[in-house]
């Protein structure tokens, strides 16, 4: 007897909508299958990366050019979905810290109401920004991926962690007592 569909794990759902593609190679036909089953069966989206790395571990052929661009496209339109154009700047510290500080309230604001998807978006979305500032370069660029990664490491906290951080003598020393006032 089988189990009931929504006590499937997502790899088993990752896996049976696999073999209903009737493929040689996963690309972004493929994974978008993959992920609308996905949705249908547990409610939940994962990353057209995270379903190739399942299909890989299987030893499932991918068209890795295909898989790159659209988990690139599906990340942009997350992003997108979470906040319009011009919503997270981080060209000066000012605009750092009015980012940091919607990306914080919108993850406390779904956190708030259950919903689960918001907040993976969430997460998923400080990650991707933490990866793009470690290969940026500068003070700024710095100290965000700090502030980043401090928030993935404890979002509830984050804040009281920000406010703390800024009136170091550290963080003082390398961006002025401006900043601690804002």
């Amino acid at each position: 007897m089988s189990a009931p569909r929504n006590r499937q794990s997502k790899r088993q759902v990752i896996l049976e909508s696999w073999a209903k593609c009737d493929a040689q190679a996963a690309g972004a036909v493929e994974l978008k299958n993959i992920q609308k089953s996905l949705k249908e069966t547990l409610a939940t989206v994962d990353s057209p990366a995270s379903i190739a790395r399942v299909l890989a571990d299987e030893g499932i052929r991918l068209r890795h050019p295909e898989v790159l661009d659209f988990d690139a496209a599906w990340r942009e339109q997350k992003i997108h979905e979470l906040f319009g154009p011009g919503e997270l700047e981080f060209e000066t510290f000012e605009d750092a810290v009015e980012s940091v500080n919607r990306i914080d309230d919108l993850f406390l604001l779904f956190e708030s109401e259950g919903d689960s998807e918001g907040s993976k978006a969430v997460v998923e979305l400080v990650r991707e920004l933490k990866r793009d500032f470690v290969t940026r370069k500068g003070s700024l660029a710095r100290e965000v991926t700090q502030w980043l990664t401090v928030w993935l490491q404890n979002p509830q906290i984050f804040s009281d962690w920000l406010s703390l951080r800024r009136r170091s003598p550290e963080f003082i020393r390398e961006f002025g007592d401006s900043t601690v006032l804002s």
